[in-house]
């Protein structure tokens, strides 16, 4: 029997820095829902995912669905509905286009209804 160990880092710990120093990074890709793929293909109605990583763990996501409300999720809140893959697991920094500015995410955060963020004091340990 082999124990898996979760992926943790000391307690205000994100790769070696402390948790002042966490990383804050912003993405935003389009996709279209499994669900709509099976509707008219010569209309594809497409949809926006933000993401808001503190360090490697998502902190906020943002789903922009046309002709939906919008879906706002935060951490320790909404975690069963979030991804559960870490920054580097989710490969957007590898994506092209996909990093935005901060200003851009809250932006739309804010305008989907979202409130002023507070950066948690701890890390989390992963999801899984």
């Amino acid at each position: 029997m082999v124990a898996i160990q979760p992926r943790m880092m000391p307690k205000g710990m994100v790769n070696g820095t402390s948790g002042a120093e966490k990383t804050q990074r912003y993405f935003r890709i389009p996709f279209v829902r499994p669900s709509d793929q099976q509707r008219d293909l010569s209309h594809p109605q497409k949809g926006w995912w933000y993401a808001h990583f503190e360090g490697p763990w998502i902190a906020r996501q943002m789903e922009i669905h046309p002709e939906k409300e919008p879906v706002l999720l935060v951490a320790g809140r909404d975690d069963m509905q979030m991804c559960e893959l870490n920054l580097e697991e989710t490969g957007l920094t590898r994506k092209r286009g996909a990093e935005i500015l901060e200003q851009e995410f809250e932006r739309e955060w804010k305008k989907h209804g979202g409130s002023s963020y507070v950066p948690s004091p701890t890390q989390r340990p992963a999801r899984r």
